[in-house]
This record gives structure tokens, C-alpha cells and sequence, in this order.
């Protein structure tokens, strides 16, 4: 399976950032990669991503999954990678509309990026302000990556919410969202049109 070199290219930003260039060259110095950066353009084998991962988890003493969770909140929180956020936020005004919107995703990514494959996701209110979002047909730990967005998309839009991984199979999890508060807090500043500068 090929990954497209954008998601791992801004995996690097996120590791640069978080954790310090050094860090990031010692991994793939570790893994014998005979790179120091990732092509954008590029695509790469997901077992190379993986590879990164791991030795990033052993150089962090980290889980993965969390170390996946934490670059889902990257992607929506940090402001050089503005873009990402928009793109999710554009799925509604209010955090139970952009949940709806989720099953969308992967054609909103298409026109932005025709390319990029990402994962099927399916939504399921099974009771009111309880949800089930099904993550399906991607490469192992995406759904964490998934789990750590939805988490600050709650902050962003200024709700309240309790959210867990329900079950885990082979190639399909599945993320309980409880929404406890629909206003709980006031939401980042979102504007609908940009002055293209994000």
C-alpha cells in the first residue's frame, strides 16, 4: 500500500516542531533511510510511514497511538497547517453537523488533493448526541490520527465531548463520540471565506 508524500511530509513538520529536528534526523538516520526530508509530491510505501513511526516511538519511549493522537490535534490546532483545519471545519457550523459531514471527507480531500486516498469513515447517530464513527480500510493507526482531530474539533467548536475508541478489528475501528455540551465553551474564530493568506 502507497501513502501520498503531503500526510507524511507534514508527520515531519509535526515531529520538527514537536519534538526538534535532531529528533527527526536521528530517526531516519536510525532506520537508515538516507534521507533528511520527505517529498510532498512523492509517494511512499506505508510501511516506510510505519517504520518512522515506530523508531519514533522507541526514541519518545511513546505509544503510537498516542503519538498518532497528538498528531491529530496537530492537524487541527497548529496554525501552520491552517488548511487542514479548513477543510474539516467546512463540514458545518455547528460539531454534530461537521460529525454528519465526516462520510464527505474523503471527496472534500479528492477536490483539494485528487491523489490522495484516504479512508472510509462512516457515521451512525445510534441516540441522541451519541455517535458511532467507523473508520474502515486504512493503514494501521489512522483511526488514532482521527481520534486525536475529532477530540480538538470539540474544542474548536466550543463542545463538550467524551470520546474513546469502542472496538478495534483488523481493518476497521470504531470511535464512540458522547456529546455532552453543544456550547460548552466559545469556539476558535472560524471565517467562512479566507483572505488567501491561510
Amino acid at each position: 500500500m502507497m501513502m501520498h508524500g503531503l500526510i507524511l511530509w507534514i508527520f515531519e513538520a509535526f515531529v520538527r516542531l514537536t519534538y526538534g529536528d535532531q529528533v527527526w534526523e536521528k530517526v531516519l538516520t536510525d532506520l537508515d533511510l538516507h534521507v533528511q526530508s520527505v517529498e510532498p509530491m512523492f509517494h511512499y510505501d506505508v510501511q516506510i510511514a510505519l517504520s518512522i513511526l515506530r523508531q519514533l516511538s522507541i526514541e519518545q519511549r511513546r505509544d503510537r497511538n498516542s503519538l498518532l493522537e497528538d498528531f491529530g490535534t496537530f492537524l487541527v490546532t497548529d496554525p501552520r497547517v491552517e488548511r487542514v483545519r479548513r477543510l474539516l471545519r467546512f463540514g458545518g457550523v455547528e460539531y454534530t453537523d461537521f460529525l454528519h459531514s465526516l462520510e464527505d471527507l474523503k471527496g472534500r480531500a479528492h477536490l483539494a488533493v485528487p491523489d490522495l486516498t484516504l479512508p472510509d469513515i462512516l457515521v451512525d447517530e445510534v441516540s441522541p448526541h451519541v455517535f458511532e464513527v467507523t473508520c474502515e480500510n486504512s493503514p494501521k493507526g489512522v483511526p488514532y490520527v482521527l481520534l486525536g482531530a475529532l477530540r480538538a474539533l470539540a474544542d474548536d467548536y466550543g463542545s463538550l465531548a467524551y470520546l474513546d475508541v469502542m472496538s478495534e478489528r483488523e481493518h476497521s475501528v470504531v470511535i464512540s463520540v458522547s456529546l455532552l455540551e453543544r456550547q460548552h465553551a466559545e469556539g476558535r474564530e472560524f471565517l467562512w471565506a479566507t483572505d488567501g493568506a491561510s
